[in-house]
């Protein structure tokens, strides 16, 4: 009886202890309890213990509003509830890392990252779990970062997103060139449904030139990458396949066998206020015996490219603060002005000389390409909250290839509302 009385005290004054951390936290005195500590750290929930475990509570809400001039009908309609994740990162001892990251909405892939990361060694870390493929700079960009509401055209459906896989990651010449480099069990969550890929191998190798070379103060703030993925996939209809903003479908998907080639080059320039990025994609899908007499068909050849410019209207973007909660929802950070031109198109190589074709199975595919500018207005109400308000003006090649048939160009005015913690 002694003992059980014991055990409820206890329990007992832990709760009390994490009932009262986040106000002790604010006073900088919950570090000091040796326990379970459950304190407000940058602005978000967070568990110590000790100093072996670390434990961030992340919140992550997302809805978007959206409408289109001429008039399109699609399945989300004009409201979009994008995103509803809850997860945590952290780590165990200083030579782990985990995330854990779940989307509560119904989507295909809920489960977005499950990894840890060994990192006792800076130059050669090791990743292993649920987590994105290393290619292309807009993809690798976290969603709530985003300058857009929407990811560019070849950040959506070039790149290959999430998978499961293990990666060697790290800093080399004193954190001045990053690589990564994993192999993965698929091609990626950005096929869809469909997980087409068997195996992928990717790489990508980042830096600033400055670093090495003689250049004057204005290459300072210059970043340059590359990086590539490669992929055999087996037999059927499952090519990349081309889908607009709107998430209607320009390019369908063709036949396919073979190796799956993606190359991709990126920049990021910061120069002062003004941020510059750009990036180009290419992929190559073989079709072995894919014609209906069963003989090699031309690859599928699809490439793009965007180049996007932010900068700041007035006030400035600020981190997430120490500081009291409540008093950092009224401090407005700032305004910025964002705007984005980007290109993609799907096609085939053909060497006979044949007329074009939309069949699956076509020697020369019929080719399709989107054209997409993007206006965009980003209000950093306080550090928890912003606000998008983008237009987009979208033109395609084929205009029966489109999200309304005949019709080939068109405008889309999306708002988002944003809330993380």
């Amino acid at each position: 009886m002694h003992g059980n009385r014991t055990t409820a005290w206890r329990r007992q004054a832990l709760v009390a202890c994490l009932a009262t951390a986040p106000l002790l936290a604010e006073h900088g005195e919950a570090g000091k309890d040796k326990e379970a500590v459950l304190s407000v750290m940058k602005g978000r929930p967070s568990l110590r213990v000790g100093d072996w475990l670390k434990v961030d509570f992340r919140t992550k809400i997302q809805a978007d509003f959206r409408g289109f001039r001429p008039e399109i009908k699609t399945a989300e309609g004009w409201f979009d509830p994008r995103r509803l994740r809850l997860g945590i990162q952290g780590r165990a001892t200083s030579d782990l890392e985990f995330q854990i990251e779940f989307d509560l909405l119904p989507r295909h892939h809920q489960l977005r990252d499950a990894f840890v990361n060994y990192r006792r060694f800076p130059r050669y870390q090791l990743q292993a779990g649920k987590f994105k493929i290393p290619f292309g700079l807009d993809q690798l960009t976290e969603p709530t970062d985003l300058d857009f509401v929407y990811r560019s055209r070849i950040g959506e459906m070039l790149a290959p997103g999430r998978d499961t896989g293990i990666m060697v990651h790290g800093v080399l010449f004193e954190q001045e060139l990053r690589y990564s480099a994993g192999l993965f069990r698929h091609d990626g969550e950005n096929a869809e449904i469909i997980l087409s890929g068997a195996r992928t191998l990717a790489a990508r190798l980042t830096g600033s030139p400055a670093a090495f070379l003689p250049a004057p103060a204005f290459f300072k703030g210059l970043e340059l990458g590359a990086a590539f993925t490669h992929t055999l996939v087996p037999e059927g209809l499952t090519s990349l396949r081309g889908r607009s903003v709107a998430g209607e479908t320009f390019f369908p998907r063709m036949y396919v066998r073979g190796t799956r080639w993606r190359q991709g080059l990126e920049l990021n320039w910061q120069l002062g206020s003004l941020s510059l990025k750009g990036e180009y994609m290419g992929t190559r899908e073989e079709r072995l015996r894919q014609s209906l007499l069963r003989t090699d068909l031309p690859p599928l050849r699809t490439g793009g490219w965007y180049v996007s410019a932010t900068h700041p209207l007035f006030g400035q973007r600020k981190d997430r603060t120490s500081g009291s909660f409540l008093r950092s929802l009224i401090r407005t950070n700032g305004v910025e002005a964002v705007v984005r031109y980007e290109v993609i198109r799907f096609g085939s190589e053909d060497s006979s000389g044949s007329a074009p074709s939309r069949s699956p199975r076509a020697t020369n595919v019929w080719p399709n390409q989107d054209r997409a500018w993007s206006f965009g207005i980003n209000w950093y109400t306080n550090p928890y909250t912003k606000l998008q308000f983008n237009a987009i003006r979208e033109a395609f090649q084929d205009p029966l290839c489109t999200p309304v048939s005949g019709i080939d160009r068109y405008w889309m005015f999306a708002g988002r509302v944003q809330f993380v913690l």
